[in-house]
């Protein structure tokens, strides 16, 4: 019983999040500069360059850049609480998103 509760309760998490992003527009990030403390991401083709407190419409605030993850956390307003609280949602303050270096995604075909 406890189990299918845990999973519920994932699936419901899982679920908001998803929707939350699906609405906001595909990011990937290209990678840091190897002369500055900034990174290069793109949205819907085009090239932006981000840097510590950049703020990325729909996904955050960046709060780290390394070689291989842009850091952003993405802070949940009180409408957006209340909205999740009717939902029966579970509810949080901060989300952390890690993108992967976009060449990380991909995978050597032999």
């Amino acid at each position: 019983m406890k189990r299918m509760i845990l999973s519920l309760f994932t699936s419901v998490v899982f679920l908001i999040v998803f929707v939350s992003f699906a609405n906001s527009q595909e990011v990937q990030y290209l990678g840091k500069f190897s002369d500055r403390d900034a990174g290069v991401i793109r949205i819907s083709g085009q090239d932006y360059e981000v840097s510590e407190g950049s703020v990325i419409q729909g996904w955050g605030t960046v709060t780290q850049i390394t070689d291989t993850h842009l850091i952003l956390q993405l802070v949940v307003s009180e409408e957006e609480k209340a909205e999740l609280a009717r939902e029966g949602a579970a509810m949080y303050d901060i989300l952390e998103i890690h993108l992967p270096h976009e060449d990380l995604r991909v995978v050597p075909v032999p």
